[in-house]
Order: C-alpha cells, then structure tokens, then sequence
C-alpha cells in the first residue's frame, strides 16, 4: 500500500487509538504492530490478573501517538524516505526457525504453562456445573490459585531474570579487570626484558 499524507485533522483522530494513525496514512506495517502490541499488553494483564502490565499500555498509547503526528508533520521529502517496516524486528520472522531451536526449552516451559492454565480455568467450570451448591468451596479455592499463581510466576520469572543480569554484570566486570591486570603483567615482563637486553 502505498503512504501518503493525509489531512492533519483526520490523522490527529485516527492517532488516538494505538497503530490506526499509521495505517491511515498508509503505514501498515507500522500500524498493526502497534496495534498488536496495544492489544496484547491488555489481554495479557487481564488473563493474568495483573493490573501493573497496563501501565505498559499507557507507554504504547503515547509511543503511538506522537509517532503518527510526527509523520504527519514531516516534509514531503523525508515523508516518501520513510519505509513502512514492522517494528520490534518483525521483519526477521523468517528466522524464526533458528530463535526456536535456540530457545525451545523456554517457548516449551511456556506452552506447558499455558496449557495448564487453559485446563485448570476448565476444570473450575466443569466442576461448578457438575458438583452441587454445598461444594462450590471447591470451585472458589481453585480458583483463588488459579488467579494468583500467575502473579507469583511471572513474579519469579522477573526476579530471575534480574539476578541472571546483576550476574551477567559481574561477570563483564570481572573480565575486564583480568584483561587488565593482564596487560599489566605483560607490560611489566616487556620491561624486564628490555631492562635485561641493556
């Protein structure tokens, strides 16, 4: 599709809901990320009963919306130099293959995840249908760790993740001052050889 500059006004409106200013102007690449992204943050945070993750929505919304007006506001040169590309390095999707392989313990864990909290969210309401009134305690208790285990796991995911980083540091820093104490060995055994030539 090809991009053109349309009406500022219209492009004003459109760009209040996240990636349709994009597409207005015949981005589409760049709108239906957005949009996907707006989308997904919300579904995600109401699956997971994690409110926090909305406030990512309110960083796309912005994102989003001053990207549209700043596209609108470009001349017509850099206008037509602007390539309409999926954000986030969609465009790489054909190596796909590679990322699974490298991660498919990850995206495995992830899916089993999934799955169990797909049959647990059924087994609630299947045993809310079959067992009488007296024993809906059942049902309430479930759900109660159904609602708050993804919290406690996406919670450890995020703690693990920090910690691999703080260690990831350490690790640089360690690096670079054996690389230097190194080159300082080197330099000073340079010198004594130097000194001995003498």
């Amino acid at each position: 599709m090809k991009t053109k500059k349309k009406s500022k006004f219209l492009t004003f409106c459109m760009s209040c809901m996240p990636g349709a200013g994009q597409m207005y102007m015949g981005f589409m690449k760049m709108g239906l990320s957005l949009m996907l992204l707006f989308s997904l943050t919300i579904i995600v945070a109401t699956w997971m009963n994690i409110g926090a993750i909305a406030v990512f929505c309110v960083v796309e919304w912005f994102y989003s919306f001053f990207h549209a007006n700043h596209l609108a506001s470009l001349g017509d040169e850099e206008f037509e130099n602007v390539k309409d590309e999926y954000l986030f390095g969609i465009d790489a999707l054909p190596g796909i293959k590679s990322f699974v392989e490298k991660y498919h313990k990850l995206i495995a864990y992830g899916l089993i995840l999934l799955g169990i909290s797909l049959l647990w969210s059924t087994m609630i309401n299947l045993l809310r249908v079959i067992l009488p009134e007296q024993y809906y305690f059942i049902t309430r208790i479930m759900w109660q760790i159904g609602n708050y285990i993804p919290s406690i796991v996406i919670g450890s995911i995020i703690i693990f993740l920090g910690v691999k980083l703080i260690e990831g540091k350490k690790m640089e820093v360690w690096d670079e001052k054996t690389k230097t104490e190194e080159k300082l060995i080197e330099g000073e055994s340079k010198e004594n050889g130097q000194q001995e030539e003498r």
